[in-house]
């Protein structure tokens, strides 16, 4: 089945903040707000971490889809635009 995962990993550690801290549990929401709306068949789902916390918020479009880093509020527009397209190859 084909989703969107959001990294809402959680890291203590200050000096190497993770995509928690960079508010990417609001970013679920958003994100399965506006595919719902757009009747968009995929589902945003939490994930740990994605592997690239340096650039985070991370979102990936799964399986073998697209990556999305610095992701913000601004920046769904571009994934739902992205998932749109992905989730057409299940007709």
């Amino acid at each position: 089945m084909k989703k969107i995962l959001v990294c809402t990993n959680y890291r203590v550690n200050p000096n190497f903040p993770s995509c928690h801290a960079r508010e990417s549990k609001a970013l679920v929401a958003h994100l399965s707000l506006q595919l719902v709306q757009q009747k968009i068949n995929l589902i945003a789902e939490e994930s740990q971490c994605l592997g690239y916390c340096a650039v985070g918020p991370n979102v990936r479009l799964i399986p073998n889809g697209r990556f999305f880093h610095h992701v913000t509020e601004n920046s769904l527009a571009e994934i739902v635009t992205a998932a749109k397209l992905f989730s057409a190859g299940d007709s």
